[in-house]
Parts: structure tokens; C-alpha cells; sequence
């Protein structure tokens, strides 16, 4: 082939030098930055005495100056490389050239692709040569390098193409950058507004608390993935060939769009009429979701102001939308009110249908023969978590029970709840927050998530808890069954380890008995009670490991009724050990609690407020004496708002207090006296 031919072919090499003149400075500014990122990290630590650390991936250092110059570079290389497009002078000019359209852009995209790849093998390739070297403060293997090149090279590519993608599509680099920049991050933002929408309007719904945290919303932005995961864990082999793709359909839609667009079209906000409905829309309903969603968290849910929400947000929406396609503010014509109209209309449908009763979204619950297993518990997204980054004392284990009581007793609790709908707003109750999931037989599920009131639904909760599944589940009783090395019982700063096998293996057994026999008013603290103390474990994962979170522990309670419990710690010698004493107390202030109608200045429920009124009216007694603390030990109960009881603010020697509570009947006449 001539040089004649392959000038006017695919490989103009004038284009290319033209380039790398021109926008040089890109792949230049990339390389300093990503060897600064990584290559000389590898030697930069605050402690020079530090051992070397090994690492998983190369990803965990400097994540986030990575992440910087990766987000940034291959758009601004889009920008800059297509920039004349933009301009119609810059675009007759290299239209005029004797180039078909398909070989111009091709030179271009490989100039651009050249300038941003380069930087990143050199890079993978200084870090191949350096890793052997000392003062490394880092350990990891050449199959980790390997995996940073391929990753990094196509999350390049795949910014680098849907920055060329957008400037073709559009008419402005200005307005190119910022929506290359929003449609990056919107997918998620939109799935956080569209769960609150839905959160607001469909009782029961689940994932009503997902945001831009959740690694669920995370994955549909490639912004906040990339920037999320560089500080995290790397991408798997999935995402990277998913992004890999979407590289290649950029490319593809890129080269036909870019035959078809006119060049008459530099300097319009939109380059193709037929993308100006889809992008008044979008920016409507985005505007219309932010306003509404904000009216009705200021207002709580008020339906007039959530309305108002919504028609301020769908005028803001269209009015920029339609400013910014037509380059004016003076926008104000019959048919612009008309298509507002429609628009109007249509989005309104588009949000309030999901959320009618329509879709029998609320009052959905299946029918016993159609369910498989349930959870009821509050747990249920521990069981999978989205990401590797924590571990969980759930993970690994089916959250579901295919006990037919426990699936009974869950589904009447569920019919009763929809049917009374219980308003959660209510200062009055104390609630309960419960996920309901059901593994249905065709292999669906479905989840709803409540906040139950504890009055007017004890006989429905009574049910559920009642069962040995629920309590299986609730005090993850399947933990026990894992090999520990240590159990240790603590009790505020005591703490006592049991590391002898045997005694392990007995302790195990008798909490899944205690447990197992824990009746409803138990679970529910119903004598008010405090745990004795807390039977904690603790499971590994990684055994020198140096990612963090990769151990989890678990509390299980020692209640007050657990007596084949406490018969055991006695025999071992524990239970003295960590006990509460006198000896442990300072000084106890007691005060009679017949405050409930007193105006307390902030938050009537506070006990400190309590005992404040009462210091100012001359109403407290302080003892320190080690009979009557011993007394106020063996019967106190949790605090709770409650006139007629005797409030004790305990000081410890340690520094901090606590509040319990004595009833009339347990204040013996010496502790009466103190208040005389």
C-alpha cells in the first residue's frame, strides 16, 4: 500500500503527528500521574522503620490519587481530541480535508486511545522493574500487575469512548464535559431517588434505606464504582468485560452518528434533534424526583407540599432543559406550554402508577402453599452483603427456615399489618423494625420491611418469637456450631476468657438451650431486667491477613432468667469475676420519679433531665454507703419513663454513671429514709 493510500486511508500519519503536538501534554500529564499514583508510592510511607505490607491488589495504593487521574484524563483526552467538533470554524476546516468522515474519526480515537494507553503499560511495566527492589513498602505478585494494566487499560477505553460518544452527540465541550460528568454518576443517583419515591408512597417497601453507599447503586455509576472500588476491592472479570463492551457499542455508535451529524451543528447544545425529547425528560423527571423528595422530607410526607414539590421541579426541569437547547431564555411560546403539558403528564404517570394500588404492591402477601422458607429479623442484607470488603456473622448461612409454624405465624403477622397499617410517626409506642422475606416455590422472592409497634401486635409478634426458628435466626444460634478458639463473658471493662475446649463445647450447648427456651416476654425484657452480662465469640477468616474487618464477632445475652447459665458460671468461677459489685460503685443518687407532667427543657425522657428538676427542688439523696448500693444491685431494672418508681443514677469508678430504676417495693426503708 502507497503512503499515498494509507494518507487517505484509516492511518493518516499527518493526523497523528498533528495530535500528538497538539494534545501531547495529555498522555504526558497521564504518565506523571499515574507513576506518581503508584510506582512511587510503592517507596513513600510515614514510618520508614515499617515492615513490608503484603496487599491483594495494587489497587489499595494511593486508591483515590489513582481514581483521580483516571476519572479525569481520558475525558478531558475526549474533549480535547473531538474539540472541534465544536466550533464551527475548527470544523469546516477538517471536514474540508480530503478524508472520509469514518478515517478522520478513526485517526482521532487511535491518536486519543495511544496517548492514554501508553502511560498506562509504562507504568504497569515501572512497577514490574521496581518490585523487586528494597525499600518496597509493599508485597505482591506479578499476576497483580497484570490485573492493574488490564484493568486500568479498559476502564481508560471506556471513558475515553463515552467522553467521544457524548462530544458527538453534543454541540458544546462545555455542556459535553457536564453531562459526561452527570450521565457518569446519574444512574445511581437515580436509583437512590426512585427508592425514595418509592419509600415514601408504598408501605412496606424494602430498600427504602439504600443510597449512594450501597455497592447495589454503586455498580449502575461507573464514577462512583470506580472511585468506590479503587479504595476498596478491585473489579471482577464480569464488570470488566461489561465495561469492555460498552467501550466497543461507544465506538460503534460513534462512528455512525458521526457520518449522519451536520456540521452546521457546532455550537447547538444537542447535535441530533431526535435526542431533544429524551433529554427534556430526563432532566424533568430528575428535576421533578430531587424536588418533590425534598419537599417531602422538610414537610413530613404533607401531600400539598409534595405535590407543589413535584410541579416546581417538572417547570424547572423543562425550563432548563428547553434554555439550554435552544442557547435562550426567552423560551415562552403556545407550543412550548403544550409539549410542558404532555411532558407534564406523562411523567406524572410515569410516578404515580408504581406507586397506586394498581400494582397490589402493598398488599401483597403470598399464600402459605406458595411459600418455600421466610425471615422475619433484622439482619436480612447482612446475610449478603454486596461487597468483600466486611465480613458479617451471618454470612454464609440460608436466612431462610421452611419451619411451616414460623412461616405461619410470619405470613398472619404480615396480613395483620397491612390491614392495620400501623403509622410509624407515632411518639406514643415503642417499634420494631423487621425485614419479611419470603423464598417463594417458583424460586422469586419478595421482601418488605416494617416498623412494628410493640402495643396491639403482641399476640401476632408473640407467635412468631415464640418459635425456634425466629429465635435461631435472631440470636444466630448457627454460630455456635463453627470451631472457636476463645469465648470470653464480659460485663462493661470485666472480662474473662474460656479457652479450655471442653468448656467451650458445654457453654455452646447451654446457650442454644437457654436460647431455644427463651419464652416472649424474655425476648422483650418484660420484667425489665438487665442482662447479666454478654457472652461474646469472635470467628476468623484470614489468618494473616492484612485487610481489615476480616474477623467478626457476635454477642449472645446472659439474661437474668438464664439459670442453667448462671448455675455454670458459678461452678466455673466466672460469674464472680465479672459481676457488678458495690465495690464497682462510687456513689448512687436516687430521686423519686414523679416527674412525668413536669415541662423539662428538652427531651422529658431524658433521666438526667429527671434528676436535674429534682436537684433543683432539693429531692436527691447521694449514698455511698455499701450495704444500700449492694441493695439498689440485686433490684434494680432498666430505666424507663414511669411515675411511682425511684430513678438511681449509679456512678462507677471508672468515670461513667448509668440509670437504672427501683420500684416502691424494692426500696427498703434505709434507701427510703435518704429521701426524708
Amino acid at each position: 500500500m502507497s503512503d499515498m493510500t494509507r494518507s487517505h486511508y484509516y492511518f493518516n500519519s499527518s493526523i497523528f503527528r498533528q495530535n500528538f503536538r497538539q494534545h501531547g501534554w495529555i498522555g504526558i500529564i497521564y504518565a506523571l500521574g499515574l507513576l506518581f499514583a503508584l510506582p512511587l508510592q510503592l517507596f513513600m510511607s510515614n514510618n520508614p522503620d515499617a515492615k513490608p505490607q503484603e496487599i491483594d491488589h495494587l489497587f489499595r495504593i494511593a486508591g483515590s490519587v489513582q481514581a483521580l487521574f483516571i476519572i479525569t484524563i481520558p475525558v478531558a483526552a475526549g474533549l480535547f481530541l473531538f474539540r472541534y467538533l465544536q466550533a464551527k470554524s475548527p470544523a469546516d476546516l477538517w471536514h474540508s480535508l480530503p478524508l472520509r468522515r469514518e478515517h478522520l474519526f478513526t485517526a482521532h480515537l487511535t491518536s486519543g486511545l495511544t496517548l492514554l494507553l501508553l502511560p498506562v503499560w509504562l507504568t504497569a511495566g515501572v512497577v514490574a522493574v521496581i518490585k523487586p527492589w528494597s525499600g518496597n513498602f509493599y508485597i505482591f505478585q506479578g499476576a497483580d500487575i497484570w490485573q492493574w494494566c488490564i484493568t486500568v487499560s479498559i476502564l481508560t477505553l471506556f471513558l475515553f469512548c463515552f467522553s467521544v460518544f457524548v462530544g458527538i452527540c453534543t454541540g458544546q465541550s462545555i455542556l459535553q464535559g457536564i453531562i459526561i460528568y452527570i450521565l457518569l454518576i446519574l444512574p445511581a443517583v437515580l436509583i437512590s431517588l426512585i427508592h425514595s419515591h418509592l419509600a415514601m408512597y408504598l408501605y412496606g417497601y424494602a430498600n427504602a434505606n439504600s443510597n449512594l453507599h450501597d455497592s447495589n447503586s454503586q455498580i449502575w455509576s461507573p464514577f462512583v464504582h470506580i472511585v468506590y472500588y479503587f479504595t476498596g476491592k478491585p473489579f471482577t472479570n464480569t464488570e470488566l468485560w461489561i465495561y469492555g463492551v460498552l467501550a466497543l457499542l461507544f465506538i460503534g455508535l460513534s462512528y455512525l452518528l458521526y457520518r449522519k451529524r451536520n456540521t452546521e451543528k457546532a455550537g447547538q447544545a444537542i447535535a441530533f434533534g431526535y435526542f431533544n425529547p429524551l433529554f427534556k425528560a430526563g432532566v424533568m423527571l430528575c428535576a421533578m424526583l430531587i424536588a418533590g423528595n425534598y419537599f417531602a422530607q422538610m414537610k413530613q410526607q404533607q401531600m400539598g407540599w409534595v405535590i407543589s414539590g413535584y410541579a416546581i421541579g417538572a417547570i424547572i426541569g423543562y425550563v432548563a432543559a428547553e434554555m439550554i437547547v435552544r442557547k435562550t431564555w426567552q423560551i415562552m411560546t403556545r407550543k412550548v406550554v403544550a409539549e410542558f403539558a404532555v411532558y407534564a403528564v406523562m411523567l406524572g404517570l410515569l410516578l404515580y402508577i408504581p406507586v397506586s394500588s394498581v400494582t397490589g404492591y402493598e398488599a401483597r402477601v403470598p399464600s402459605g402453599d406458595k411459600i418455600s422458607g421466610v425471615y422475619m429479623g433484622a439482619n436480612y442484607r447482612l446475610y449478603t452483603p454486596t461487597d468483600d470488603l466486611y465480613t458479617t456473622p451471618y454470612m454464609g448461612q440460608n436466612p431462610f427456615s421452611d419451619d411451616k409454624d414460623y412461616i405461619e405465624a410470619v405470613r398472619k403477622l404480615h396480613q395483620t399489618v397491612v390491614t392495620v397499617r400501623p403509622d410509624h410517626t407515632s411518639r406514643q409506642y415503642v417499634y420494631e423494625y423487621f425485614t419479611l422475606a419470603y423464598q417463594l416455590e417458583n424460586g422469586d422472592k419478595l421482601v418488605r420491611e416494617y416498623w412494628i409497634p410493640k402495643k396491639g401486635f403482641e399476640s401476632e409478634l408473640k407467635a412468631v418469637k415464640d418459635t425456634e426458628a425466629y429465635k435461631y435466626e435472631k440470636y444466630n444460634l448457627a454460630l455456635l456450631d463453627k470451631d472457636l478458639d476463645f469465648m470470653w463473658v464480659t460485663n462493661r471493662n470485666k472480662k474473662v476468657a474460656i479457652s479450655d475446649p471442653g468448656e467451650i463445647s458445654e457453654l455452646k450447648q447451654i446457650i442454644k438451650r437457654e436460647i431455644s427456651n427463651m419464652s416472649y416476654e424474655v425476648q422483650i425484657d418484660k420484667d425489665g431486667k438487665p442482662d447479666v452480662a454478654n457472652i461474646q465469640v469472635e470467628v476468623k477468616v484470614k489468618e494473616n491477613s492484612n485487610q481489615v474487618s476480616t474477623d467478626y464477632g457476635y454477642y449472645y445475652p446472659w439474661k437474668s432468667t438464664f439459670h442453667e447459665l448462671e448455675k455454670w458460671m458459678n461452678e466455673k468461677g466466672y460469674a464472680d469475676k465479672i459481676r457488678i459489685t458495690a465495690e464497682d460503685i462510687q456513689s448512687a443518687e436516687i430521686i423519686k420519679d414523679d416527674y412525668m407532667d413536669e415541662k423539662t427543657p428538652k427531651n422529658p425522657t431524658s433521666p438526667e433531665q429527671r434528676v436535674a428538676l429534682a436537684r433543683e427542688k432539693n429531692r436527691t439523696a447521694v449514698t455511698k454507703d455499701k450495704v444500700l448500693l449492694t441493695d439498689v444491685l440485686a433490684h434494680h431494672f432498666n430505666y424507663g419513663v414511669e411515675n411511682g418508681n425511684y430513678i438511681v443514677k449509679l456512678m462507677y469508678k471508672e468515670g461513667y454513671s448509668d440509670f437504672v430504676m427501683l420500684k416502691e417495693s424494692d426500696m427498703t426503708s434505709e434507701l427510703k429514709a435518704l429521701l426524708k
